[in-house]
């Protein structure tokens, strides 16, 4: 479905019928090389970096946008309906679950282990005011 519109949107555009099936794929191939670099740059970058969160942040971020590359490369490689719905759900998935699971961990971690900050911790404060404005009865 979407290859064949790729494909026909290229022939249209003036590109030889012989080059628009060849076009397409490396297209698609871009697609998921770019995904597959982005996720390698969040593993070198969870092993490089020298703190938990600058770690937590490569390990969420690129490899999250790196599957999205590969799912909607690999969608259109596949070109079938059960492809593009297991696909969309994969990445539907992977969108919620990975900023809710690193600010949980972060969040975990910054209770247990104190962390040398740039700034204000904003945070210590939030919950010592949090606290301080609750309930005396409970």
């Amino acid at each position: 479905m979407v290859q064949n519109m790729i494909y026909r949107s290229l022939v249209y555009l003036g590109v030889g019928e012989e080059y628009a099936d060849a076009l397409s794929i490396v297209g698609l191939m871009l697609l998921i090389v770019a995904g597959s670099a982005l996720a390698m740059i969040g593993g070198i970058g969870a092993v490089r970096f020298r703190d938990l969160y600058s770690r937590m942040h490569a390990a969420a971020k690129a490899p999250t946008l790196g599957l999205v590359l590969v799912a909607i490369g690999a969608a259109i490689a596949i070109d079938t309906l059960l492809a593009y719905t297991t696909l969309l759900l994969v990445v539907i998935l992977q969108l919620l679950s990975s900023p809710v699971g690193a600010h949980a961990l972060s969040r975990a971690s910054r209770r247990q282990a104190p962390v040398a900050l740039d700034g204000p911790d904003h945070l210590t404060r939030d919950e010592a005011a949090a606290s301080s404005h609750s309930d005396p009865a409970e």
